[in-house]
């Protein structure tokens, strides 16, 4: 029973480690930005009757008219931060202990294995000055050297930008931490409207697509709203006066225009619409009577119940939504007829103002956006690192000649994840400077490579 478990935890693993699995997702994603660029997202039902019955249906049932809040975006971002961490788990002990346990030797079983080596025989008189000239170079090519003194030879390891090794693992974090951004927006953010005629205000969002209304901490209210016409009847520019009031103060004041949106608490409030009509209703608790001015389809809220008048008809009667525990459903008003809504509390509507003109600002809350600059920020960094900046290591043997008095024979190599010239341009440089100064003068010289 514990060999079949493992068995299934090993298969598991294999599955979410899989280049295959990333590759997939990362499809998978990008065809889920194309659907949200392509089709209007949180538009009106009656948006997408273009489209036909049929594929009506299917954006409706598979929530593409809203994708970055479906539930299978949110699989696809957990699943692919998943594999991402899986992956990185399994790769990233080796590549650490590549940086952090280096082979220091350069033996002759060792050299076989590097694609650049280069050997020439030197004259033993001068090896301390051999030593010097060969660690100075290389400390001033960047590299941090160490030196093995083992028997009759001497090793030389030099290294340089191990970290570079890792760029791949900072794309990684910077990937999850936008991965982790995504995935706050699409359960934490919203994106929905309100309309304010002048001198009205509210706190109530109603979100876009959906049933839910959100209370803001604060109260938004349109002290002015002004539209510019061309001579041609399209609107030129329309511009609201908008103050945020906060704990029963004035916090901000700002003129919120079309791509000058106003930002508080880390909500926008942008100039998406207008429109006409406004409502006045009064509301009557236990002999109380408070009046409530409304724009036309403008949630408030009596009781623990929303409200939103949708429209009127030439006869006047006032079409109205209310809302509870996420039900909606509509009934009729009548102007000066009281509706009861509750025990000793009745609403009325005391008058339509078809003329007045509103403001529709579109609500976005968006708390995942600074996370998802951070991560990309270090997407960028680790791309870098992983593309542009090489590791090189340079390993060089002294060996003494047994048979040859004053003889040694001096080999080095190299090894880089990236840039080969560059590596084999600064073993070049070594070489030439060694062979100039203390090649031995009797000895055929030669370099491999």
């Amino acid at each position: 029973m514990k060999k079949q478990s493992n068995d299934i935890w090993d298969k598991l693993y294999d599955f979410f480690s899989s280049i295959k699995l990333a590759v997939l997702l990362l499809f998978l994603l990008a065809l889920t930005s194309i659907i949200g660029t392509v089709i209007e997202q949180q538009a009106s039902p009656d948006v997408y009757e273009k489209y036909g019955e049929f594929w009506k249906n299917v954006i409706l049932k598979l929530h593409l008219y809203d994708v970055y809040h479906s539930w299978w975006y949110i699989l696809l971002i957990v699943l692919f931060a998943i594999n991402l961490i899986v992956c990185s788990i399994k790769r990233l002990p080796y590549i650490h202990k590549l940086v952090k346990y280096p082979q220091k030797e350069l033996t002759s079983e060792a050299e076989k294995k590097l694609p650049i080596l280069y050997k020439i025989t030197l004259t033993s008189s001068k090896l301390e000055e051999i030593k010097d000239r060969i660690k100075s170079f290389l400390t001033k090519l960047g590299y941090k050297v160490e030196i093995i003194e083992k028997g009759k030879n001497i090793y030389f390891f030099a290294d340089k930008r191990p970290w570079a090794r890792y760029g791949v693992y900072i794309v990684h974090i910077g990937i999850l931490i936008i991965l982790i951004g995504a995935l706050v927006s699409a359960l934490f953010g919203y994106r929905g409207y309100m309309n304010l005629a002048p001198k009205t205000q509210s706190n109530l969002v109603t979100l876009f697509y959906s049933d839910k209304i959100i209370e803001l901490p604060f109260y938004v209210r349109c002290n002015d709203f002004k539209i510019e016409f061309y001579p041609n009847g399209m609107p030129k520019a329309y511009i609201a006066n908008i103050t945020i009031i906060e704990d029963g103060k004035e916090v901000v004041n700002h003129l919120v225009k079309v791509n000058d949106p106003l930002e508080y608490d880390g909500i926008y409030f942008y100039q998406a619409s207008y429109g006409q009509g406004a409502f006045l209703f009064s509301l009557n608790q236990n002999g109380q009577v408070k009046r409530i001015p409304v724009a036309l389809q403008q949630a408030f809220k009596v009781l623990n119940t929303y409200y939103i008048p949708m429209g009127w008809d030439s006869q006047g009667r006032i079409f109205m939504q209310y809302m509870v525990h996420g039900l909606k459903k509509g009934f009729i008003m009548l102007p000066g007829i009281p509706y009861k809504v509750g025990k000793n509390t009745t609403l009325t509507c005391e008058g339509i103002f078809p003329n007045v003109m509103w403001t529709g600002l579109q609500v976005s809350k968006d708390p995942g956006a600074n996370i998802v600059w951070i991560g990309s920020a270090i997407m960028i960094i680790g791309l870098i690192i992983a593309f542009f900046i090489s590791h090189h290591r340079v390993w060089i043997r002294l060996e003494k000649e047994e048979e040859r008095e004053n003889r040694v024979l001096f080999v080095i190599g190299g090894l880089t994840n990236k840039e080969k010239e560059k590596l084999e341009k600064e073993l070049v440089q070594i070489f030439e400077s060694v062979k100039k100064n203390f090649a031995a003068s009797d000895i055929n010289r030669g370099l491999t490579s």
